[in-house]
């Protein structure tokens, strides 16, 4: 058998970058962990509505309005859109 792998989390933050010491990973967890609750939701509605806009700035700018929400959905969510789903979308006005 292999060997056993090593965790790639630090102790006590959730992170698991390797490309950054775990001194500076700390004080990260510790700044994040400092915000509000609704700060932190609001930085996470920032990044969706980031990831979003890329993903879209990406497909065909042709693209009927249904198949460029079913891409999305595919791409943010790494799965095949239902077919009722996509289906409602195309019947959408």
């Amino acid at each position: 058998m292999g060997k056993p792998f090593e965790s790639d989390r630090y102790p006590n933050t959730g992170y698991s970058m390797k490309d950054t010491s775990p001194e500076v990973n700390a004080i990260m967890y510790e700044r994040l962990m400092a915000l509000s609750g609704e700060e932190r939701i609001m930085m996470g509605f920032s990044m969706i509505a980031s990831a979003k806009e890329m993903i879209l700035s990406s497909l065909p700018k042709d693209l009927p309005e249904a198949e460029r929400k079913k891409m999305l959905f595919e791409r943010l969510y790494g799965e095949k859109m239902p077919d009722e789903l996509y289906l409602k979308l195309q019947k959408a006005p």
